[in-house]
């Protein structure tokens, strides 16, 4: 089970320094599936707003969506601010992040799995 963070623990975890993370979804083109997930994370004193989309290289006993092949190996989509507030006001405006669903860093991989065996079932 993933346990989201509530606002005061995504502010009070960024702000030390580590990672929060979150699935965004997927979609589907004629011969492969896209992934999209995001991280904020802290560096050199601002927040720090990385979007990722990679090809769904993974399977019910392969989860690590960092070590899937990325779309677009060459575009490092990241945008910085000066607040975490400001970093997550973004990530919900520009790519349909939901406040309450942002987990710990390294949890990426428990959400990938919900979405492996939700997809498995349909």
């Amino acid at each position: 089970m993933t346990l989201y963070l509530s606002s005061l623990e995504l502010t009070a975890r960024a702000h030390l320094g580590k990672e929060v993370e979150q699935w965004l979804s997927y979609y589907r083109e004629a011969d492969y599936t896209v992934i999209r997930w995001l991280v904020i994370y802290k560096y050199e004193g601002q927040f720090t707003v990385a979007y990722h989309e990679s090809f769904d290289e993974g399977d019910e006993g392969f989860h690590d969506v960092y070590e899937f092949y990325a779309l677009n190996p060459d575009n490092d989509t990241t945008h910085s601010f000066d607040s975490v507030e400001e970093a997550v006001a973004f990530a919900i405006e520009n790519y349909g992040a939901a406040a309450d669903r942002f987990v710990a860093g390294g949890m990426i991989q428990e959400e990938y799995a919900k979405y492996v065996r939700a997809s498995r079932q349909s």
